[in-house]
């Protein structure tokens, strides 16, 4: 133990003073760098979650780019609504087809399956009919002959083809079974079959899925005319090409007025005076007492 009367020495031999290196600082100096400029800072550990996300985002980007390519694809090879044909017997799914009105709503109407029937020729059946002895009346054709029976609406169709064929030759046209547009007057969306003989068209449907003779059109505007079908008229006299003076002067005990068709034109009906029923109708070139009636047509099988 030291005497405490021996002087204090601060500084024992072979000590050295810590801060000695901080005796010279004025506060001026720069801070020490505390890293290694040259290394690049660390990333934080990506997280599983957010990765597994991008990569499922991906995924359904890239399987809507191939779906939409594929679709461009199949419509491409889509025939355009109208042009398409069908050969007899065959069957074509119909299109759904989507309209807005004028509210904004959307109607849709959905897929149907059109059927298009086979059509074979009607063979003539013998004799010969002379044009003079039929007469078109309002329900069928008027046949002045005693072992022949007239051609109402629902005889069959082969019995009165096949008169017409031996009277008036082969058919100048047959459209075979097609689906009907309303041009006919056959309902929309029916079977009908157009056999044309110079201007005279008989048409035939299938009701209960027989072929049967349900119209006529008798129509100088569309066929030749050197066919002696041409010279069909009605039980009263009228011929296809005669006048409206004719017409008037002929049906003078009936109603004949006058209106347009959309698709046709100007046309006259005649009607009966005392029920209004339409007798025939058809289109006429004006209504002028000199312009010519064009067609004779039956009332259509539609609104029978």
């Amino acid at each position: 133990m030291s005497d405490p009367r021996e002087p204090y020495e601060p500084n024992p031999p072979g000590w050295t003073d810590p801060y000695a290196d901080l005796a010279d600082l004025t506060g001026d100096e720069p801070m020490p760098r505390l890293e290694d400029p040259s290394v690049p800072p660390a990333q934080p550990p990506a997280s599983p979650l957010l990765t597994g996300l991008i990569i499922g985002l991906l995924l359904i980007a890239l399987s809507v780019a191939v779906f939409q390519l594929l679709a461009r694809d199949t419509t491409d090879e889509v025939t355009a609504p109208g042009t398409a044909t069908t050969a007899p017997g065959d069957t074509t799914p119909g299109e759904a087809t989507s309209t807005t009105d004028g509210t904004g709503s959307s109607t849709s109407t959905p897929d149907v399956t059109v059927t298009t029937l086979p059509s074979t020729p009607y063979p003539p059946i013998e004799p010969a009919i002379g044009v003079d002895r039929l007469k078109l009346m309002t329900n069928g054709i008027r046949v002045n002959k005693n072992d022949v029976k007239d051609f109402v609406f629902g005889t069959p169709a082969g019995e009165v083809i096949g008169r017409l064929t031996a009277s008036f030759g082969s058919p100048s046209e047959d459209t075979g079974w097609q689906v009907s547009t309303g041009r006919w007057g056959v309902c929309e969306g029916d079977q009908e079959r157009i056999i044309r003989f110079g201007p005279f068209h008989a048409i035939i449907t299938q009701p209960g899925g027989q072929d049967t003779f349900s119209g006529y059109r008798q129509d100088i505007t569309v066929g030749d005319l050197d066919s002696p079908a041409k010279d069909l008229e009605t039980l009263s006299g009228l011929k296809a090409g005669d006048t409206i003076k004719q017409l008037e002067d002929i049906y003078a005990n009936q109603d004949v007025t006058y209106s347009t068709d959309p698709l046709l034109g100007d046309i006259f009906e005649l009607r009966s005076k005392q029920s209004s029923e339409l007798l025939l109708w058809g289109p006429v070139r004006g209504t002028s007492e000199d312009d010519q009636v064009l067609g004779i047509f039956a009332p259509d099988v539609c609104d029978r």
